[in-house]
C-alpha cells in the first residue's frame, strides 16, 4: 500500500479545530480534498506530520503558534482516503489534477 511521500496525491477529509476545540472547518462528510505532497498546496510543516501515513489512516495533526506559522494552536483530525503516485503532469503543475476517465484509453495518461 503507497505511502504518503514527496510526488504522492493525498486524498483526506479533516475537522480543524482551535486551541478552544471550537470547530472551525468540518469537511468529514464531504468529498475529500486533494493535494500533492511536497508542493506549497498546504503548509510544510502539517505535509511533515502526514509522511509515512497511508489510505485508511487517521491521525491528530497539530499547527502550533510556536512555529511561527500562525497566531494560535490548531488542531486537524485527518483521515487518509486516499494515497497515489502522482502524474508527471501534475508535479510539473505543482498540485492533482482530476483525471478524464471517460475519454481515457488503458495505456492513456489524459488529464483536465
Amino acid at each position: 500500500m503507497k505511502q504518503i511521500a514527496k510526488n504522492s496525491v493525498v486524498s483526506m477529509r479533516y475537522i480543524m479545530k482551535n486551541s478552544n476545540g471550537e470547530i472551525l472547518e468540518n469537511i468529514m462528510n464531504n468529498d475529500p480534498v486533494n493535494y500533492l505532497h511536497g508542493s506549497s498546496a498546504i503548509q510544510s510543516l502539517l505535509q511533515l506530520q502526514l509522511e509515512g501515513l497511508k489510505a485508511g489512516d487517521k491521525k491528530l495533526v497539530y499547527l502550533k503558534a510556536a512555529s511561527g506559522l500562525t497566531n494560535e494552536d490548531f488542531i486537524f483530525d485527518v483521515i487518509i482516503d486516499e494515497v497515489r503516485e502522482a502524474m508527471e503532469e501534475e508535479i510539473l503543475l505543482g498540485y492533482p489534477v482530476k483525471i478524464n476517465i471517460t475519454k481515457c484509453e488503458s495505456d492513456c495518461n489524459c488529464y483536465n
